[in-house]
């Protein structure tokens, strides 16, 4: 009997370094992801800086045109530092989770994938209301959302549709809606989205709804999906719901 029981100890061991490296495996994937976006997003100001500072050479007697282009470049250089400032600093590391607006957490996510949004012509419908304060690690919760946006956006197709972003405060829980009216996922799928190495996609690990919800779990939060692929009525619909922060408590 000690031996079964050792046995199963050990296996059990073995389950939980699978597990945690498997974590770690998706946390990588999903983090070259975000930072793939967030270097395309921050092209477009480099670019514009690079050919301000090529016009500049060119008419370096022109006052008039220079200061122009400084004011411009002025301008590009702060839309940098609105990026870096709301969006990269979602993901520094945190030992401990703190309170933060998830309406900024939800706006950085949305402009991080806006360059692929704007490519696949998908229309941005908003209805976010704050303050929506969590406590939380920020850069779990970015990384959820950015995740569920990629998934909306691989279910849309090259020439259009909607995706949809909701957050409100709701009876003691901020409530994030991701809703798009794509192709749907498919029922064999759907019914288990949160196992692991559940995918239709061909270069996908199947870990990302999985790491999702065990990070909502650990928040003390739940998610749910609904799903269609009824013609006229076809989309996914993801629901995360995070307990509010003590700051927002009686307030809602």
């Amino acid at each position: 009997m000690q031996g079964a029981e050792a046995t199963i100890a050990e296996l059990s061991s073995r389950l939980e370094k699978a597990e945690a490296a498997l974590q770690r495996s998706e946390h990588l994937i999903v983090a070259s992801r975000y930072a793939g976006a967030i270097m395309h997003e921050v092209n477009n100001p480099l670019e514009s800086l690079t050919n301000l500072i090529y016009l500049t050479k060119h008419v370096p007697h022109d006052a008039a045109s220079v200061v122009r282009n400084m004011e411009i470049a002025e301008s590009q250089l702060a839309l940098l530092g609105d990026i870096t400032r709301k969006t990269l600093s979602f993901y520094r590391v945190q030992s401990e989770a703190r309170d933060f607006d998830l309406v900024e957490i939800m706006e950085a996510a949305i402009k991080s994938h806006s360059l692929r949004t704007a490519r696949q012509r998908v229309e941005i419908r908003k209805q976010i209301k704050g303050p929506a304060n969590a406590r939380v690690v920020s850069g779990e919760i970015l990384q959820i959302l950015s995740n569920l946006i990629l998934n909306s956006l691989d279910a849309l197709s090259d020439v259009g549709g909607v995706l949809s972003f909701r957050v409100k405060v709701y009876d003691g829980n901020v409530v994030i809606t991701v809703a798009d009216n794509g192709t749907g996922i498919e029922e064999a799928i759907y019914q288990s989205m949160f196992q692991p190495h559940r995918t239709t996609k061909s270069e996908g690990t199947g870990l990302g709804l999985w790491l999702s919800r065990n990070i909502v779990i650990n928040h003390r939060g739940s998610i749910f999906c609904r799903s269609s692929r009824r013609p006229g009525r076809n989309g996914t619909t993801f629901r995360l719901s995070l307990p509010v922060s003590e700051i927002l408590s009686g307030v809602h």
